[in-house]
């Protein structure tokens, strides 16, 4: 028994249903709003040190936003599928991540990991560590996210030409350039602002986070979730990770660190993601207490480490315990 089959029993997965609680993401949602708007309040500071420390706070909060992004493309932000649409294009906004392109190439992830299909919405040269790429090169195209800019500013340029999107249907396509739209006219708004006070301050505050802080930061968070892991194998508790971190550092990527648990059930909660995680942490091979331990190996300090275990055995234990397999899942989410 494994991935391959498709199971729609509802029973399997009875005990982590989840119907969306706006209240608890509409507080991650303040949350967020204030501390960036404090972060730009400070940037503007005359001196130095609160200016960078500005920096630091605002460009931490667009790479957070997109993690609460990566929420809304499940829908299980608000119980309103409208809303979660709304918000989850302006939480991208910062980092010009539409909302309809990073959700079809998001479901795809889910359906296709394993398997040569596979692709990823950012993309990273080197995506898994596979060392197709030198380690200067490997640094640079993933930490400068130079490919996800690139890929923005001609979807922009496609948007306002009314191009198709290729490979996408064109109710998604639509969306998609809806969502480069707003780009645009977001940043010709800066640009106004700019002109009309003559000082570049407006595009200050968005680039220098944007490119100094919240790229290389999202990366980061991005980077464990399958790197070095079997991303051949379909089995979800070898091709992914987790890492058990901290309250601060699960709050920052809302529950990326239980990755495993994610693709297991991609229409859980955050908020339920660690309760999962407890009852399926010994089948995971790669399993890491701590993101330091994680980098620690990634860097080349120690060895990366794995667990590995006997897909069918991940399979049977998995449908043992009541959980249904991520396409069964990925299926009803959609």
């Amino acid at each position: 028994m494994g991935h391959k089959k498709v199971i729609n029993d509802r029973k399997i997965i009875e005990g982590f249903y989840y119907k969306p609680d706006g209240h608890i993401f509409g507080v991650k949602l303040a949350l967020w709003a204030v501390i960036m708007l404090y972060g730009f309040q400070i940037m503007l500071s005359r001196y130095m040190m609160p200016s960078i420390l500005g920096t630091l706070v605002v460009g931490a909060m667009f790479a957070h936003g997109v993690e609460l992004q990566h929420q809304t493309l499940h829908y299980t932000a608000f119980r309103s599928r409208r809303l979660t649409e709304i918000v989850g294009v302006i939480l991208g906004l910062p980092m010009l991540v539409s909302f309809a392109a990073y959700q079809a190439s998001h479901m795809r992830h889910h359906r296709d990991l394993g398997t040569e299909a596979n692709t990823e919405f950012f993309n990273y040269g080197d995506q898994y560590g596979a060392g197709t790429l030198s380690a200067v090169k490997a640094a640079l195209w993933r930490f400068t996210m130079i490919a996800h800019y690139g890929n923005a500013v001609l979807a922009i340029y496609r948007a306002l030409l009314g191009r198709p999107f290729p490979g996408e249907r064109a109710n998604i396509g639509r969306k998609m350039r809806r969502d480069y739209l707003i780009m645009l006219a977001a940043f010709g708004l800066l640009i106004v602002i700019c002109l009309l006070t003559h000082r570049p301050t407006a595009l200050r505050l968005w680039l220098l986070p944007l490119l100094l802080v919240a790229g290389p930061l999202h990366a980061l968070v991005e980077m464990p979730e399958h790197y070095q892991c079997n991303t051949n194998s379909r089995e979800v508790f070898e091709n992914t990770r987790t890492i058990r971190a901290n309250g601060f550092l699960t709050w920052f990527t809302n529950g990326n660190n239980f990755h495993v648990e994610h693709h297991l059930l991609p229409n859980l909660g955050v908020e339920r993601l660690q309760e999962l995680h407890e009852r399926i942490a010994p089948d995971i091979a790669h399993l890491h207490t701590t993101y330091y331990a994680f980098f620690r190996e990634a860097l080349g300090f120690r060895p990366m480490s794995a667990a590995p275990k006997c897909a069918a055995c991940h399979a049977s234990t998995a449908m043992s315990r009541g959980l249904a397999s991520p396409l069964a899942t990925t299926a009803w989410t959609r």
